[in-house]
């Protein structure tokens, strides 16, 4: 193997521990841009809402260092693209998602 295993298995892990925390509503606060809110701005938003979300998006980062891990193991370089076409596309998604319009206001 050319390429160090330890890194996507971190990463994975971090994203799986990351979603989890989210997904349960909690550590808003990790969440950049909602944490640097005043009380005021954070009172129009569904923090619950916000956090399961980015806790979904978390498990998709997750399977895209899965898959990372996966083309590393296997040398197969298809399954390298799948992977940072799905990082990348995940990561729109959220932005995206999650600044266009008000899905979170209350």
């Amino acid at each position: 193997m050319d390429a160090p295993v330890p890194i996507p298995v971190a990463m994975m892990a971090g994203f799986m521990i990351l979603g989890a925390i989210l997904s349960m509503g909690k550590c808003s606060f990790l969440i950049a841009g909602y944490s640097m809110m005043n009380r005021g701005q954070k009172k129009q938003y569904d923090e619950q809402a916000l956090c399961r979300f980015m806790g979904k998006i978390m498990y998709c980062l997750a399977f895209a260092m899965l898959l990372w891990l996966s083309s590393i193991i296997l040398q197969n370089s298809v399954l390298l693209s799948a992977s940072l076409y799905f990082l990348v596309g995940s990561i729109a998604f959220a932005v995206i998602y999650a600044g266009a319009g008000s899905r979170f206001k209350k």
